[in-house]
């Protein structure tokens, strides 16, 4: 996906997009923590936060952060795909 990610280097090689993957990382694992503390554990809690961080990302942070909106995906989509997976302490 040489156009999805910077070209000319390698796969999260600098501070900014470091940091954007790691902080989509730690809320998205929170956020689905939480929803499944409460009950209702399903993707759909982690996609509507990775929403909402994108647009915080794009949006509110420093021009060299936003730029790397993009990682945040590569962040969302693993923890989605597990939380929307897990069955859960009750059902089983």
């Amino acid at each position: 996906m040489p156009s999805f990610f910077d070209p000319g280097h390698g796969f999260a090689s600098s501070l900014d997009e470091l940091v954007v993957m790691l902080v989509a990382i730690a809320l998205f694992t929170t956020v689905g923590a939480v929803v499944e503390y409460l009950g209702d554990s399903d993707g759909w809690s982690v996609l509507g936060a990775f929403a909402g961080y994108v647009v915080a990302v794009v949006f509110l942070a420093p021009p060299s952060f936003a730029g790397e909106w993009h990682y945040a995906v590569v962040a969302a989509v693993p923890v989605a795909v597990v939380v929307y997976l897990y069955r859960g302490r009750h059902e089983r």
